[in-house]
């Protein structure tokens, strides 16, 4: 981890925003958006908070990890990410013309929890917590009580946590008060863990086709929205359908387009890459000046 692949994701951003602006002006989708490189269109947000998640994971490393400065800087992130949306509220009502996924910041602290935790939670504290969890069948058992947990947590006011877990709404989309604020948010962090400890359980270490797509994840999560928006053009042409239909039209779209996209990830891989292809460009040009001046 370093500041140049920091400076990766950002270029990275740069070049897929403005994709992504004639993308969404192609496919009808432009008009909810009023285009700025400050305003991350539709899931780009990711490549700027992952960006001030590495540089917060340089730092903290400088400092020591467990170094009272990092724990302070740790300490304050966390306080931010529970409220800020209840800070972004009324700054934005009082200055309508700011937008409230801005750089992505609201967003940054809002999952900066999770980021954390990966952070500080190695490889050897997860195998030791599997083989605590003892064997497949009871971590089955124990997935299929989380997932009804969480459905439960869920179901009581669906729409409420679906504000909650966008993370760019402030807290007037799901809360009218501090406390109920506090509440969702700790109910939110809370199934978000028990979803993550779902996985973490049913997850085995033998190789197979999710560990493929787990390699090229970059090149599916900067490209799938393509296919979604070509989708959504027709979108009226659904409405009609069964859910089981949509669902199995969903599930069916969605494999076909992972496997697409690794299929031909080995030839659009250097797309991911442009600062290592700029820096590369300009070592062969000076091995070729050098060649001339000998």
């Amino acid at each position: 981890m370093n500041w140049k692949k920091i400076l990766n994701l950002l270029v990275l951003y740069i070049i897929f925003q403005s994709f992504y602006a004639v993308i969404t002006y192609i496919t009808h989708y432009g008009e909810v958006f009023s285009f700025r490189f400050t305003t991350p269109i539709f899931h780009l947000w990711y490549l700027v908070s992952l960006s001030c998640f590495y540089a917060v994971a340089i730092i903290l490393n400088k400092i020591g990890k467990f170094r009272i400065g990092s724990i302070f800087i740790v300490v304050v992130i966390l306080i931010m990410s529970v409220g800020i949306r209840w800070w972004t509220t009324g700054f934005l009502m009082e200055h309508p013309t700011i937008s409230g996924q801005f750089l992505s910041l609201q967003r940054t602290f809002v999952f900066s929890p999770f980021f954390l935790l990966g952070f500080y939670i190695n490889k050897e504290t997860m195998g030791k917590l599997s083989n605590f969890l003892g064997t497949f069948k009871w971590k089955v058992f124990l997935s299929s009580l989380l997932i009804f947990i969480v459905i439960y947590t869920l179901s009581r006011n669906p729409l409420q946590f679906e504000n909650a877990f966008y993370g760019f709404l402030q807290s007037s989309a799901f809360a009218d008060s501090v406390s109920q604020l506090l509440k969702v948010e700790f109910q939110q962090y809370i199934v978000a863990l028990l979803m993550i400890a779902i996985i973490f359980m049913l997850v085995n270490n033998r190789e197979n086709i999710l560990t493929k797509w787990g390699d090229n994840s970059l090149v599916i999560f900067l490209f799938h929205p393509v296919f979604f928006f070509v989708i959504r053009m027709h979108a009226t042409d659904f409405l009609h359908w069964n859910i089981f239909v949509k669902l199995a039209f969903v599930v069916c779209i969605s494999i076909l387009v992972c496997s697409f996209l690794v299929a031909i990830s080995r030839y659009i891989r250097w797309l991911l890459y442009p600062v290592d292809n700029i820096l590369e460009f300009q070592e062969m040009k000076n091995k070729e000046l050098l060649k001339e001046e000998v």
